[in-house]
């Protein structure tokens, strides 16, 4: 490892899961530069210089890596006195790692915040408001539904949204004489047609972690179901919820041998290396593909996920949260505020185009005209991610968003969203149960029954909570 950096690297020993990375690269050129704001003002506890603000991200992709680091360098020589200190973890782990630091008094800084557990880490006083830094940046400036707010205070702010196809190898399709999936009918079939010797029809990963519970929810949501109603009672146990249970279930037997312990990676990696011929993810994989296995760019395509008849996918709001109890609050405020406006969200997200849609609408502008080689090769692919972000949901942010055969996104975090969607959760483990041979039925009433249970003893130990209903 060579410290050619005026900063701590990636720390040998905050939260003891750390590795060391040293990459090179250039950032993506920019035309005009974009606007950035005052900085916010609060306090800071530590007298010491340099001040250290830890920097916890799990996204690890070589290049975002890169200019990370190219990023912090160049703040870094505006302000001397700052170090920014990169801590590193996987997106299936980052929940109980966030946990297990916090319990261990460590130093969290600017993380990113595990969605499950917003609620409670605002209700427990974890999280510093950052009203300032929205303030500052421009409240109108930020998509609707990308800031986190609770109470009246923003305690999270986005630096991208992820929205997620579907996958597909259009030349094996073309090959069976299929055409490329519009509905659920014909997905089905495809993954049956080309599930043949070493070939799986799909990826769908089925371990105890977040990604078995964000794409089962796509299957619930198109299929006219919901977790809960806006009102916060349980909408899981209707009809239409088991029925999103048995089409995953059936799809699901077309998947690669092991897939009941998957999670983002596996099964990525199934597709790259065409093990399977359909598989779900946002803009990454199309990135991983162009660079790994450019032989296969024409051969693939993405689309909507057709499993059911309402037009709704998975979106996740990717967003940076400070530590109440950091020690150098206003330059953590700083650096944060800084990082996800102007040139430097620009830089940022473009270093995985289509994945990390930029949550600010004037730099969203700027990334659609990006001169990027593979926005310039790929442009179906990218524009797709965009416009499929007004039609993203997710499991823990978005609570009674599917109603009398809609979708019509909600505002409504579900307060008890890691007593239920947490790992390992009830999703998650039903979905399990059912790889493993449970009878779906059965695996469905018995998470409709514990998700009832979870739910009960939330309320009963927050008497006072009363749901803000749709607007």
């Amino acid at each position: 490892m060579q410290n050619s950096y005026p900063t701590r690297k990636i720390s040998q020993v905050v939260l003891g899961f750390l590795m060391w990375t040293l990459l090179a690269s250039c950032a993506p050129v920019v035309t005009s530069p974009l606007p950035t704001p005052t900085a916010p003002v609060s306090v800071s506890t530590d007298s010491s210089s340099p001040k250290i603000i830890p920097f916890f991200t799990t996204e690890s992709d070589p290049n975002q890596l890169a200019i990370l680091q190219t990023l912090i360098v160049k703040y870094q020589s505006q302000r001397p006195n700052v170090e920014v200190d990169i801590v590193m973890a996987s997106p299936a782990s980052r929940g109980r790692r966030l946990i297990s630091a916090l319990a261990s008094g460590a130093d969290l800084g600017i993380f990113e915040v595990e969605p499950t557990l917003m609620p409670q880490w605002v209700e427990s006083g974890y999280l510093l408001p950052l009203n300032d830094i929205v303030a500052n940046i421009g409240e109108d400036d930020f998509v609707a539904g990308s800031l986190y707010a609770q109470n009246g205070q923003v305690y999270a702010v986005p630096y991208a949204v992820s929205v997620y196809g579907l996958w597909v190898r259009k030349d094996l399709l073309e090959q069976a004489g299929l055409p490329i999936p519009t509905t659920y009918e014909e997905v089905l079939n495809a993954a049956r047609v080309l599930t043949q010797g070493d070939m799986y029809g799909i990826a769908l990963p089925a371990g105890q972690n977040i990604a078995t519970v964000n794409y089962f929810s796509i299957f619930l949501w198109q299929n006219g179901g919901d977790y809960f109603t806006c009102d916060g009672e349980l909408a899981f146990g209707q009809p239409q919820a088991l029925q999103a249970v048995k089409r995953w279930a059936e799809l699901a037997q077309y998947a690669p041998f092991g897939y009941s312990t998957w999670s983002y990676r596996e099964q990525i990696d199934a597709f790259l290396n065409q093990r399977v011929a359909m598989s779900m993810y946002g803009g990454r994989l199309g990135v991983q593909l162009e660079e790994t296995h450019p032989e296969l760019s024409d051969k693939v395509t993405v689309i909507f996920p057709p499993f059911g008849d309402i037009k709704v996918t998975l979106g996740v709001r990717n967003r940076f949260a400070i530590a109440k109890g950091t020690k150098n609050q206003q330059e953590a405020k700083d650096f944060l505020q800084w990082l996800v406006s102007g040139d430097q969200l620009l830089d940022y997200d473009l270093t995985v185009p289509g994945h990390m849609i930029p949550p600010l609408k004037s730099v969203r502008e700027k990334a659609l005209v990006s001169p990027d080689p593979f926005s310039s090769s790929h442009p179906d692919w990218i524009h797709s991610f965009y416009d499929w972000s007004a039609y993203a949901n997710h499991p823990a942010m978005n609570m009674g968003s599917v109603a009398n055969g809609q979708f019509q996104r909600s505002d409504v975090v579900p307060p008890w969203a890691w007593e239920v969607f947490g790992t390992p959760g009830i999703v998650d483990t039903m979905l399990q149960d059912i790889a493993n041979g449970k009878i779906p039925d059965q695996a469905w009433q018995e998470a409709v029954t514990k998700m009832e249970q979870a739910v009960a003893t939330w309320k009963s130990m927050h008497p006072a909570w009363k749901s803000e209903g749709c607007h």
